[in-house]
Order: C-alpha cells, then sequence, then structure tokens
C-alpha cells in the first residue's frame, strides 16, 4: 500500500490522525483558500514531454458497480504510455443529476474526462454538475512525472525554486472558465509526482500553486 502524505496545512490535527498521514508539509494556502485565476499558475509540462495518447475517456458509471477512466501519455512507438489522470467512480457514489435528479440504483450516466490543452495539468469533468456522495466522492488522481522535476520551467530541475514551488502545489477547483479556483484537500503519493483528491462534483480541476 502506497505511503500517504499530506501536502496541506489548515486542518486540524485528529483529521490528519484520522486520515492515516504521518505528516504534512508548511503551505501558505490552506484547503478553502479561493485565488482568482490571475492569482494561480497552472503547472505546465515541458514543450518536450511526451504527447497524450487520448486526450479524452469516456464511460458509464452506476450506483451498482466503480467504473474508472484514465488519460494516458504516448510512448515514443505509439503505443499507451504512463497514467496522465485517472478517475474513479466509486460504487454508490453517484448522488444527483446537474438538474438535482436522484440516481437510482440501475440508472447510469456517461462521464466524460478532457484534456483541452495538453501542456497544461488541468482537466475538465461532465455533466458538469453531477453531484456525489460524501460518503463515496468521486477520486481524481493527477500526475506530473513529465515535469521532469523542472516545475518553474527554467530547465533546471529540483532546484531551490522547484522546491518551493512543490510545497504548494495542489489540486485546485474551478467551475466555469474564468472563475475564481478553490483549493481541495489533496494527497500526494510518496516517491512520486502524483496528486489525488476527493471531487464532491464535476467542474475543472488543476494541479496548481
Amino acid at each position: 500500500m502506497k505511503n500517504l502524505s499530506w501536502v496541506f496545512a489548515g486542518l486540524a490535527l485528529s483529521s490528519v490522525a484520522g486520515l492515516g498521514c504521518a505528516g504534512s508539509l508548511v503551505d501558505p494556502d490552506p484547503e478553502g483558500t479561493v485565488k482568482p485565476p490571475a492569482q494561480l499558475t497552472i503547472l505546465r509540462l515541458p514543450t518536450n514531454a511526451a504527447p497524450l495518447f487520448n486526450d479524452s475517456v469516456a464511460f458509464y458509471a452506476k450506483n451498482s458497480r466503480d467504473a474508472e477512466g484514465i488519460i494516458y501519455f504516448k510512448t515514443p512507438s505509439g503505443e499507451r504510455g504512463e497514467k496522465f489522470a485517472r478517475l474513479r467512480i466509486e460504487e454508490g457514489g453517484l448522488l444527483t443529476r446537474p438538474d438535482g435528479t436522484p440516481f437510482g440504483a440501475n440508472d447510469s450516466v456517461l462521464i466524460v474526462m478532457k484534456v483541452t490543452d495538453p501542456r497544461l495539468l488541468l482537466v475538465e469533468m461532465s455533466p458538469a454538475g453531477l453531484k456525489f456522495t460524501a460518503n463515496e466522492p468521486a477520486e481524481l488522481e493527477l500526475e506530473y512525472e513529465e515535469t521532469d522535476g523542472d516545475l518553474d520551467g527554467d530547465g533546471d530541475s529540483g532546484d531551490d525554486d522547484d522546491d518551493e514551488i512543490e510545497q504548494q502545489l495542489a489540486i485546485w477547483r474551478q467551475e466555469r472558465p474564468g472563475d475564481p479556483f478553490v483549493k481541495l484537500g489533496t494527497v500526494k503519493t510518496e516517491g512520486l509526482r502524483e496528486f489525488e483528491a476527493k471531487l464532491s462534483s464535476f467542474s475543472r480541476y488543476a494541479v496548481a500553486y
């Protein structure tokens, strides 16, 4: 089982312990922080990063089973490579449709996850406004291994500036293009450049600082 460490501050110690986390990094922007787009930097992939194998994925979800969709990078030979984004809908997780209609046990909905800019770590989910239960929220994983540690894009990997940025990175939610971003509680996979967040509804999500 992977070791997880929380990358956001501002939660009570008891909450961190309840989630099984061994520690946390100092973060100037606690969960729930709101920023306008002009004050937030979305992480970018370098120009030499691998292209995407698929820029979108669609799948049906229903409350009687788990479902997931994955967007991948492409290998040099053109085959499916490493994971870019993974969206998982847990059994019993669907709450209401965008119009507020609740889901029955056998109702299904078409889920779409799409990358609109292959150089930005940002994905869009539809149908927008789809809501999930508090007990079984949707799970989103976003990876930034393709940055190779050069988070500020200056050509140097893993320098002090990159380290400072990495401690501020999290998944942020934007309802619609142009709207403010809201910081989510974000988990980092120890030893990997990967983040996970629980989603209560669908909109746009980015790895940013």
